[in-house]
């Protein structure tokens, strides 16, 4: 036999078979909107790769995922977020999500210090912030996941995020090249995820953009650097798209989503909340009122009350409160202009 090989035999999965049959319509965790989860749920044992261009909202939209997983659910999140900022900023968008208080003092909804050390507490038991500690500190995906699984067993823990795989040290030329280190990296991401039932998440930046009629494309699996490895490896694949820089609609696009049991491929759009620093789903149920639906948990009679109380009219729609100043989108990949809402 081939050292590390074996041949299943039959008692060695015949009670795991059964535990295939009993789960095989199981879904993941619920994240917030009927929508979502017709196409997305989030299951331990799994991976996930995100991407998007700067600035497309591909981090927000995680987070407010894994803060849903925690609220909901009690989860716990290692997450390594050098892209977003420090420390500070990591917990401070955190907070703000899930309070709707922000850390502006010329805002109304500032946070107050007894919210904050009511809230930074609760944030700190769920949200493992990994930061540097010193300047030239290198670690690599496998010594990230492991640490995952080291967390798992000692502390408890559900997720691992990576935001972004370029901020991490990859040793590639060790392994031949990029394209053979990925090989290697992405089936042990995919194996230290389902053996420790933990879910991996990873954000992946595309290469340049490329521009169809004038617009920018979303990108998919195969525009990130190693494309095919990414997309052959990955399970859940999702792309963040912002059509224009100056609105808020995000789109979701499921590009692989497997195993089929927890979602389908195809797309959702989503806008985002400035002040509450969270996305909500936006509706029309009468002419002149459209409704945010924010994320809320499965449950049908909380929903009904969040779209009561979220209702409002047209003129105080987000396309209202900000200038839509006329920049090009080259300008806005090199420079985001002032008035900008950056998520």
């Amino acid at each position: 036999m081939v050292n590390g090989f074996e041949i299943t035999r039959g008692a060695d999965v015949f009670s795991k078979l059964q535990r295939h049959r009993k789960t095989y319509h199981d879904k993941g965790k619920y994240l917030g909107w009927d929508s979502l989860h017709k196409h997305y749920s989030m299951q331990l044992g799994s991976v996930t790769d995100w991407t998007g261009y700067p600035m497309s909202g591909k981090t927000q939209v995680l987070m407010e995922m894994l803060l849903n997983t925690a609220m909901w659910y009690g989860w716990r999140h290692l997450v390594y977020f050098p892209d977003v900022g420090n420390n500070v900023e990591i917990i401070a968008d955190l907070i703000h999500k899930k309070t709707g208080k922000c850390f502006d003092p010329e805002k109304e909804n500032v946070i107050t210090d007894a919210e904050l050390g009511q809230e930074l507490e609760w944030i700190t038991y769920h949200f493992k912030v990994l930061t540097k500690k010193e300047v030239k500190a290198k670690m690599t995906p496998f010594e990230f996941w492991d640490l995952a699984v080291k967390i798992k067993k000692e502390d408890g823990l559900e997720t691992a995020s990576i935001d972004a795989w370029k901020d991490l040290s990859h040793p590639y030329k060790e392994f031949g090249g990029y394209a053979q280190y990925l090989e290697e990296a992405l089936p042990y991401r995919n194996q230290i995820a389902e053996d420790n039932k933990l879910h991996l998440h990873t954000i992946i930046h595309p290469k340049s953009p490329i521009k169809e009629n004038g617009k920018f494309k979303p990108p998919v699996p195969y525009d990130l650097k190693g494309g095919s490895e990414w997309f052959n490896s990955g399970k859940n694949m999702i792309t963040i798209h912002r059509p224009d820089i100056m609105d808020n609609l995000v789109q979701i696009m499921f590009n692989k989503i497997k195993p089929r049991a927890i979602g389908n491929i195809g797309n959702v759009e989503f806008r985002f909340d400035v002040g509450r620093f969270t996305y909500y789903e936006q509706d029309n149920p009468s002419p002149n009122i459209y409704t945010k639906n924010y994320a809320s948990p499965q449950d049908e009679e909380n929903k009904e009350e969040t779209k009561l109380e979220n209702q409002i009219k047209p003129n105080t729609a987000f396309e209202n409160s900000v200038e839509h100043a006329k920049n090009t989108e080259e300008e806005w990949m090199d420079k985001p202009p002032e008035n900008e809402i950056l998520f």
